[in-house]
């Protein structure tokens, strides 16, 4: 692994521009979000009641388990293998979780039990219904943790991050579950993605998701403030990270997360200590009539996953970076609690395992679907 490090610039710093590509016009939706995203540019999108998986410029329809007629779906990986959950609307009894695997939907071997992240071993984590937070490898589900406790993302190395019953951060290693606590004066905490560094993305507010601040974490400084994107923002929200240390999210005062106007809701990158809204960093004529209202997930290669609003409808959208240019410090946001100097370690761009949650609108009601 090699260091880099360099004073970073009070007066420009070095981002990329991106493309927008419009995934919900691709999958013939006017409803769809994108939850992840894996190194190859795939992504996982949901609708209403019906999944897709997108790669190399065409959508395929995931089906939904034998006797079901409804899905959503949380992660993927880098071998493009998908989990989710799968239900029938007209007799819900249960959520039943599954893999998505070469075109095929297979069940997992665990009951009422909502998968969230798959990383390149084809581990998966998620919560069950009085079982807790599961670890599924092999087959075979293993609890680690108590009922009431939600595991939401696990990287290469096994790692894994989520919510205890204390609504508190935890992360397992080694068989071990430490609460990672919250920010000053605040209640609250979430974990929703790690990555093979052990850098963890979150929020820590008073209560929920909608009043508090965006976290990044690491080991030896704790809990660091992302801030909000302006000062008129009620919340920020960590969402996804990639091996660059590299963060997404969401910032605003609209707590309808799934707004189809974009009113008071901004999709953030948060990068080389600074937080940038995405609507600012957009090629010209490349923004396909958005407001990025939302990003779910970023990869190793800086593309981005996530809902915007267009034309009054809400879409999956998919960003690539067009180059990588020196823009003027946003005005909208603020400078982050500073590292020192910025490092930015390239480890091998080996997939991270982005695995985002979970189908969004489930995460942001945790326990209250599994407990």
């Amino acid at each position: 692994m090699t260091a880099i490090s360099f004073t970073v610039s009070k007066s420009a710093l070095a981002v990329s521009l991106y493309s927008v590509t419009d995934l919900g016009s691709l999958t013939g939706e006017t409803y769809s979000y994108a939850t992840d995203i894996n190194d190859s540019g795939e992504v996982a999108i949901n609708s209403l009641g019906r999944s897709f998986f997108y790669s190399n410029g065409s959508v395929k329809k995931i089906s939904p388990l034998p006797g079901d007629n409804q899905l959503s779906v949380t992660g993927i990986n880098n071998l493009g293998q998908i989990v989710g959950n799968s239900v029938n609307s007209n007799n819900f009894t249960a959520n039943n979780p599954f893999i998505y695997s070469n075109g095929i939907t297979q069940p997992l071997a665990i009951k009422n039990a909502i998968p969230y992240a798959i990383n390149d071993r084809t581990q998966i984590v998620g919560g069950a219904s009085g079982f807790g937070p599961f670890l599924y490898s092999d087959g075979t589900a293993t609890s680690i943790g108590t009922p009431g406790n939600v595991a939401y993302s696990i990287n290469n190395l096994g790692q894994i991050v989520g919510l205890l019953s204390s609504n508190t951060a935890f992360l397992y290693q080694n068989g071990l579950t430490t609460n990672l606590g919250t920010l000053p004066v605040y209640q609250y905490s979430v974990a929703n993605d790690i990555n093979d560094l052990g850098q963890v993305v979150g929020s820590s507010g008073l209560s929920e998701v909608d009043d508090g601040r965006a976290f990044l974490y690491n080991s030896s400084t704790g809990l660091q403030d992302l801030g909000r994107l302006r000062p008129t923002d009620l919340f920020s929200f960590g969402v996804g990270i990639n091996n660059l240390g590299q963060a997404v999210g969401f910032s605003g005062s609209n707590s309808n997360f799934f707004t189809t106007d974009g009113d008071g809701l901004r999709a953030f990158l948060y990068s080389d200590n600074t937080l940038y809204d995405l609507n600012d960093l957009i090629a010209p004529g490349s923004d396909a009539g958005f407001t990025l209202t939302a990003a779910s997930a970023i990869n190793n290669k800086g593309q981005i996953a996530g809902r915007g609003a267009v034309n009054g409808e809400l879409h999956a959208f998919l960003l690539t970076p067009t180059s990588s240019v020196s823009v003027p410090e946003p005005t909208s946001g603020f400078p982050i609690l500073s590292f020192g100097a910025v490092v930015i370690l390239f480890a091998s761009l080996k997939r991270q395992l982005h695995s985002t949650s979970a189908v969004i609108q489930q995460k942001l009601q945790v326990n209250k679907a599994i407990t």
